[in-house]
């Protein structure tokens, strides 16, 4: 079987989570700026200095510009988060043969018997035809991923998955 590497990389649209954690942000930091500029004490400079710089730091690299880069290479998927095109981190490894079920979102008949287990999204943030969910190990704990792959990838993914574990949405359906 020859090696099959397909890469994928999907922006995500801010949530109303993330405007709002990024406006808490805003203005705690400028609250800590303006008591920097009013503190008369060295000490209480110095940390009010290094909260503003923890402050901005989180604002400029967690809530400005977030990607996910999708990496499947024969049967085993990565998924990175990158910040602000800069900055890349690694938030999931498996293999496609180990997931109990792949399906799309809005597939209720397939997905019900797991809708205790924690979501992680790692998509674009709005659902699609190409939003689909699959139940793997995350952190130790079995987690429905919400990713959002396109045809190429959702085709590799196919090829590797039992037969019985995958539903692919039928594009004739009324989606939700």
């Amino acid at each position: 079987m020859e090696n099959v590497i397909i890469e994928q990389l999907v922006k995500h649209s801010p949530t109303k989570e993330d405007r709002k954690r990024r406006y808490i942000y805003l203005i705690i930091t400028a609250i800590f700026v303006f008591i920097w500029l009013n503190l008369p004490n060295v000490i209480a400079v110095i940390f009010m200095e290094v909260l503003t710089v923890v402050c901005a730091a989180l604002l400029m690299n967690f809530f400005l510009n977030k990607e996910y880069e999708y990496t499947f290479v024969d049967g085993e998927i990565d998924i990175d988060v990158i910040y602000n095109r800069s900055r890349r981190r690694r938030v999931f490894t498996g293999s496609i043969q180990e997931f109990e079920i792949i399906a799309h979102f809005t597939d209720r008949a397939n997905l019900d018997f797991y809708k205790n287990y924690k979501l992680k999204d790692f998509s674009g943030g709005t659902v699609s035809d190409n939003t689909y969910v699959f139940v793997a190990s995350y952190k130790g704990k079995k987690s429905r991923i919400v990713i959002e792959p396109n045809d190429k990838l959702l085709e590799a993914m196919r090829q590797y998955t039992v037969p019985s574990k995958f539903f692919k949405l039928n594009k004739s359906e009324d989606s939700l």
